[in-house]
């Protein structure tokens, strides 16, 4: 009993900690094959179970925020985990005072480092806000003040810095919305948390169930079936042992048996034929009297029909006509059946005095119980199985009552178990309450931080939307070529946008620096010190995994911890490694080294050999196929000898024609007609009436044949048939009873010499199938226990989800969290610097330079300048064209004139007309170096007065016509030239005017002549000509 108590709380261990995952399909039921091969049916339906067997780790983008953060975790701490330190504690012999901190820099420095930053952040950030406040607000500097120095490359600038803010808005995008991604996900983990720890526990229960399931089928029920099996086998030792030994008999004893039955058989059938003669022949002889005198009758008949129509004149007598073939002579009856005189000669042929003393021989031996002695022998050997089950009574009682003991002990010994495993569910159930009552808890209050991690990424939103609008209004109000002082109002408001985005980003980034630095603090090391190794699974094989490892442990921790012995080579990554495998937990934690299976299984030590060595019944005794009355029997039969009877001549009276003529009188009726229908007619020979007499005759001898001759035919044939029977058994019997009095006493010998041991063999056959049975269930116990019942998936699942649960579904969104805070304050600091340099180039200043004003004009005329038809130019034949490079030249040297202007208009009067550049001539050459030896014929006429003010013409009005090169006038009184009517002319003011000047920089001709431009001081066509 206290055995299989071992073996029952072993059973109990593995369901404790293992169980089949998932649903399993029922297969057949048990069945044994005609060789004793048993198939097997499968496990039951186990109830599946709720947790997942993977981790979710989110939709898309979450995974790659996992990944970034163990990236800057790893940067952050590129140490190593200190295993040595786990393992001493393991041990019991860790100190802190043996700790040196600096040995674990290169791991805790990082976390160190970046939570001082942060501190200095929240420190330094809000004075730095508020100095630059002031100086922008009080004193106007930091870019304060509302005015802006115009350069050549301020278009660049504002691009370069309009690109960079894009990009640092577009990243600052991806970081808060990354940040509504982790929070979904906490708030959604923290409101799973409950229903996955209530599965986890309910999985557990699930668990226990199924294993407990698992065990119940195959250590009883599986064991009550086979056990039930071996039982009925048992029960039925005559099918199972005698039904065998009996077939092993029959090819040498069945022959035999059938052989004595056979001459029993044949005995009776030639004495009931011989009976049967003797009736048959006396119906046969007084049948065959009464047909002689009826074939006589019609003989008499014919012969008289023929006699009166020859009397009257008619046809000729019978038998007197030579066409008349239908001759009476023939139509008489001879045969004889009558018996033949016992003195053995007379009129008789039928031996009848003989054919009765042979059967009166065989009846005496038939009446002398043959049948039934015959039949003993055989009822002997056909009972061998009941004879077996009778003699084996006593020792199958014993061997029945073996199993039923065993098995009854096995049952008793798993009631502990299902008690404990009972107890198990009910505290299971109240746990499972207690965290329903936690989780709900923290479900309420996950609301209001939720609600507080969305308010701080909407700022961040707020920052984005500030950004895009004021780029989109910026670009799409900025004109080039308006002075700071007039940009639009649509730029304005872009820059008071981009303004407002770096003001919030001012008041907010402290804040997220907060929550970006204390929640780092915590989380970082916990994740990348605790939970990175777990879940990776080297904390495992650097500590407990190694052998010597762990202080005051030889060997292997695990298997000395479990086993007791530390030269077991069982690790915790090699259970989970299996356990993730599905194997059974017998494999998985090789508990073969505490409870061998092999020799729990052991039948020996409850059925011995010797309990089926008693089924070895002597029974050769009591089986007797020929006992000696019958040999007798048979041996007297044999001497009745009949064979002997003389049937020769009765057989051939019974094989000649029953009438002379032949026995179908039709023939003879066929002939009759015939001369009936010779004769009749015109030239008939029939007078009067007879020939419907002969016609009549006829169908007379027809229905005689019917009525009388064919039934005495087959009397007759049937008495043959008799005959011949009889005539073969009785020519066997002489020969058969010999043979079988041989067979019988053959099969007697065999059974007395060989019975018992065919029995002994027998018994041997069916103990082998009786202990293959128990050896396939012993194989059965062994594969289902080594790898099907109390798969451990589960357990590996229940500690992935309770790692998943903390590490995962706990520090990933808080790490997700710190890091998208992080990036916002990343994006934060650049975008207060490039949002503040951006803002300056779209919102509208308040003071500016003249010397800016005047070149942003003179811009503007370049920009109308350049906007010309091109065929104006081409069209221009003063000169020949210059090669394009000379072109480009002289026009940057002409464009130069406006600077000369109204930088030094006095010391240009002082010039002379050919020191100008740009100015024709009437020379056709040209000079790339400025024009200075070229003099035009305008030069020679300028006075000083009039050098500044330049009259350009526009010929060609209406329609558009050509641009020629405009005139300059000696007559200083003459402001203006004469122009055709339908032509424009436009004066340039010179320098001192009130208002302000407008020059048009002279440009080229295809042909390298000077054009003079228009001047317009219309502001709204140069912008209408720009807008072009």
């Amino acid at each position: 009993m206290a055995f299989l108590e071992t073996k029952a709380y072993v059973l109990l261990v593995c369901a404790l900690m293992f169980g089949q995952y998932g649903q399993i399909e029922a297969a057949s039921e048990n069945a044994v094959g005609d060789s004793g091969n048993i198939t097997w049916k499968d496990m039951p339906t186990g109830n599946p179970y709720n947790s997942p067997d993977s981790y979710d780790e989110g939709s898309s983008p979450l995974p790659t925020v996992w990944s970034m953060v163990a990236s800057w975790l790893d940067i952050v701490s590129p140490g190593d985990i200190p295993y040595e330190l786990i393992t001493d504690a393991i041990g019991g012999e860790l100190e802190m005072s043996d700790i040196n901190i600096m040995d674990y820099s290169d791991l805790f420095l990082g976390f160190g480092v970046c939570f001082v930053l942060g501190l200095l952040f929240l420190l330094i950030f809000p004075i730095v806000a508020c100095c630059f406040c002031c100086c922008r607000t009080c004193c106007g500097k930091c870019g304060g003040k509302m005015y802006q120095k115009q350069t050549g490359n301020m278009e660049c600038k504002m691009i370069t810095f309009t690109v960079i803010l894009a990009v640092i808005t577009l990243v600052l995008s991806g970081g808060f919305a990354c940040g509504f991604f982790v929070n979904a996900r906490q708030s959604s983990e923290i409101e799973n948390m409950g229903s996955n720890t209530q599965n986890s526990l309910d999985d557990i229960l699930i668990f226990v169930n199924n294993t407990v399931d698992e065990i119940l089928f195959v250590a009883l029920n599986q064991s009550s079936w086979i056990f039930e099996v071996i039982e009925y086998d048992l029960s039925n030792v005559g099918e199972t042992v005698g039904l065998p030994v009996r077939e092993a008999l029959r090819p040498y004893v069945g022959s035999a048996i059938d052989a004595i039955l056979g001459m029993v058989a044949t005995i009776e059938a030639t004495r009931d034929g011989l009976d049967d003669m003797n009736s048959l022949v006396s119906d046969l002889d007084a049948n065959y009297t009464d047909f002689i005198e009826s074939i006589a009758d019609l003989k008499q008949d014919i012969e008289d029909l023929y006699a009166n129509c020859a009397g009257a004149g008619g046809c000729s007598a019978a038998g007197q006509d030579p066409q008349n073939t239908a001759d009476t002579t023939n139509i008489v009856a001879s045969r004889n059946f009558t018996d033949l005189p016992s003195s053995g000669t007379g009129p008789g042929y039928y031996p009848r005095t003989v054919v009765t003393a042979k059967s009166n021989g065989l009846t005496s031996v038939v009446n002398n119980d043959l049948e039934s002695s015959a039949e003993a022998g055989r009822q002997d050997f056909e009972e061998i199985p009941e004879l077996v089950q009778n003699e084996t009574d006593s020792a199958v009682g014993d061997l029945v009552n073996s199993f039923d003991d065993f098995n009854g002990e096995i049952e008793d010994g798993l009631d502990p178990m299902i008690e404990n495993l009972d107890s198990m569910s009910s505290v299971g159930s109240s746990l499972g309450d207690t965290i329903s009552e936690y989780s709900e808890t923290a479900t309420d209050y996950d609301q209001y931080r939720s609600l507080f991690v969305l308010f701080l990424y909407f700022i961040a939103l707020v920052v984005f939307i500030l950004n895009i609008l004021g780029i989109i209004f910026g670009l799409i109000g900025y004109d080039r070529y308006a002075t700071p002082t007039k940009r639009s109002m649509l730029s304005n408001i872009g820059g008071l946008l981009l303004m407002a985005s770096a003001g919030l980003c001012f008041i907010f980034a402290a804040l997220l620096m907060v929550f970006t630095s204390f929640p780092f603090l915590i989380a970082g090391p916990l994740t990348k010190i605790v939970c990175g190794p777990i879940v990776s699974g080297e904390l495992f094989e650097n500590t407990v995994d190694l052998p010597d490892t762990i202080p005051g442990t030889s060997g292997y921790y695990v298997g000395s911890t479990l086993f007791d012995n530390g030269n077991v080579s069982v690790t915790f990554t090699g259970i989970l490694d299996n356990c993730g495998d599905n194997k059974a937990a017998y494999s998985a934690f090789q508990l073969m080294h505490i409870v061998n299976i092999s020799d729990i299984l052991d039948m020996d030590s409850y059925i011995s050999d010797g309990q089926f060595d008693d089924m070895k019944v002597n029974i050769s005794d009591q089986v007797e196929i020929m006992s000696s009355e019958t040999a007798d029997n048979l041996a007297n039969a044999r001497d009745v000898n009949a064979a002997s009877i003389p049937w020769s001549d009765f057989e051939n009276e019974l094989t000649s024609d029953l009438i002379d003529i032949g026995e179908d009188l039709n023939d003879f009726a066929d002939d009759l007609q015939s001369y009936i229908d010779a004769n009749s007619g015109s030239s008939s020979v029939f007078p009067g009436s007879y020939e419907n007499d002969f016609t009549t005759m006829v169908s007379t001898i027809r229905s005689f044949q019917t009525s009388t001759v064919e039934p005495m035919v087959s009397d007759r044939d049937y008495v043959e048939y008799v005959l011949n029977a009889v005539q073969s058994n009785s020519s066997k019997i002489n020969l058969a009873v010999n043979n079988t009095i041989a067979a019988g006493d053959a099969a007697d010998t065999y059974i007395t010499n060989n019975l018992d041991s065919v029995v002994a063999s027998e018994v041997e056959n069916f103990q082998s199938t009786m202990i293959g049975y128990i050896n396939q269930f012993v194989d059965y116990i062994t594969d289902m226990i080594y790898n099907e019942v109390g798969k451990c998936r589960p357990v590996k699942n229940l500690l992935d989800n309770l790692i998943n649960t903390v590490c995962r579904g706990v520090l990933d969104p808080i790490n997700g969290w710190w890091f998208c805070n992080g990036w916002c304050v990343f994006c934060f600091i650049l975008n207060i610097i490039f949002s503040v340099k951006l803002a300056k180039f779209f919102r509208r200043m308040h003071d500016e330079d003249e010397s800016d004003a005047l070149e942003v004009q003179q811009r503007r005329n370049a920009a109308s300048e350049m906007q010309k038809p091109a065929s104006i130019i081409r069209n221009n034949q003063v000169s020949p064209s210059p090669d394009d490079f000379a072109k480009d030249e002289l026009q940057e040297e002409l464009h130069r004139v406006p600077n000369m202007l109204f930088d030094d208009p006095e010391g240009l009067k002082k010039k002379k007309g050919s020191d100008l550049p740009g100015v024709a001539s009437t020379s056709n050459e040209y000079d790339p170096d400025g024009l200075v030896d070229k003099r035009s014929q305008a030069e020679e006429t300028m006075t000083e007065d009039e050098l500044p003010g330049v009259v350009t013409t526009e010929v060609g009005g209406g329609g558009g016509g050509q641009e020629q090169a405009g005139e300059v006038k000696p007559d200083a009184e003459n402001t203006e030239a004469k122009i055709p009517e339908g032509e424009t002319t436009v004066t340039t003011e010179p320098p001192g005017t009130p208002g302000p000047a407008v020059y048009n920089p002279p440009t080229l001709s295809e042909e390298g002549q000077v054009i003079e431009n228009v001047n317009n001081n219309n502001e709204s066509n140069v912008d209408n000509d720009i807008t072009q």
